[in-house]
């Protein structure tokens, strides 16, 4: 009896447990669901990390810059209104105001560098992510490709051994 696969044709076959290729083959197809999975997790992990850094932190701290502009303006206002008086010995103490006026200043420093450092972490972690999805698509293709091919072809294969299992009972 022989056996054909493909364009071969094998004239013996070995093979002593059908049930356990069926087992394999539907294994196949299991670990090609759960890897399909858990990479789609894994993407929503790394377009959730992009948008975190790229969006979130600089619109952040744009605003959070915005915030210590508004503020250091206010100061500097209130500043100038107790320094506005005529008369020295009409105006008031401005030891507050001018404390004011510098938390403002170190804070708008402050938010300036954290929304350059966002900037700069968007890039990064763009990069770092685009470079990961690059081998992320490859495990995919095999997911959603090349493991369903090999069950397909290993299902086509259990078939003809059936077959052939049969004829050889007979």
């Amino acid at each position: 009896m022989t056996l054909t696969w493909g364009d071969s044709s094998v004239s013996s076959s070995n093979v002593r447990n059908i049930e356990s290729l069926e087992a394999f083959q539907a294994g196949l197809i299991r670990l090609s669901s759960d890897w399909e999975q858990a990479i789609q997790e894994v993407r929503m992990m790394v377009h959730r990390a992009e948008e975190y850094f790229s969006s979130d932190r600089p619109a952040y701290w744009r605003r959070q810059t915005q915030l210590a502009e508004r503020e250091l303006t206010q100061a500097k206002d209130d500043l100038v209104v107790k320094r506005s008086a005529p008369r020295a010995e009409d105006r008031p103490a401005a030891t507050e105001a001018v404390k004011r006026v510098k938390l403002a200043e170190a804070r708008l420093r402050l938010c300036e560098a954290k929304k350059r450092a966002a900037k700069k972490w968007s890039l990064e972690v763009k990069q770092q992510c685009d470079d990961l999805l690059g081998p992320i698509a490859d495990v995919a293709e095999h997911c959603e490709v090349l493991l369903p091919s090999a069950a397909a072809e290993l299902r086509q294969l259990i078939e003809q051994l059936k077959l052939y299992a049969d004829k050889s009972d007979t």
